[in-house]
């Protein structure tokens, strides 16, 4: 993968993300459960990213939901990046990644930015903040299998 191609794509990606997080977001939300549209592109990216990459777009995703939400930007900024990596890391392993394992890591990765995020900035009700983080992060699975094939097109497509 080129890393031009990487970094243009994680910009237009979030950019998109932002737009959705503000307008589709809360519309769509399921018993309390908003799906997180820049985290699953965080998540997405750091699949086909280094390790550093992904605490990259995880950063960037972090610091424009955080500017997005009107919040602290250092408590996102900081959660996603950590979120982003643990994505990145994935690459490291010798397997196959495909559309389900997106929903996995999404799932985990959301989990794992929100708990951060929890203990950075605690919530004012933890129960209900720890019971939509659940049911984000498996909406936010969900939403990351298209997200992720898609980006398999575009940054690793098949040789010709």
């Amino acid at each position: 993968m080129r890393p031009l191609r990487f970094f243009f794509v994680t910009l237009v990606c979030l950019w998109v993300a932002g737009g959705c997080q503000l307008t589709v977001g809360p519309r769509i939300a399921i018993v309390g459960a908003v799906p997180d549209f820049l985290m699953i592109s965080a998540a997405c990216l750091g699949l086909f990213a280094t390790p550093r990459g992904g605490a990259l777009a995880g950063f960037l995703a972090g610091v424009l939901h955080g500017a997005l939400a009107g919040a602290n930007l250092g408590s996102y900024a900081v959660s996603r990046a950590v979120a982003g990596f643990l994505a990145g890391t994935m690459n490291t392993f010798e397997f196959e990644s495909s559309p389900v394992v997106a929903f996995f890591v999404t799932g985990v990765t959301t989990i794992v930015a929100q708990l951060l995020l929890m203990f950075v900035a605690p919530p004012p009700s933890l129960i209900s903040f720890l019971l939509a983080t659940i049911g984000s992060a498996v909406y936010n699975g969900v939403l990351a299998m298209p997200l992720y094939a898609l980006l398999r097109r575009i940054l690793d497509p098949l040789p010709r």
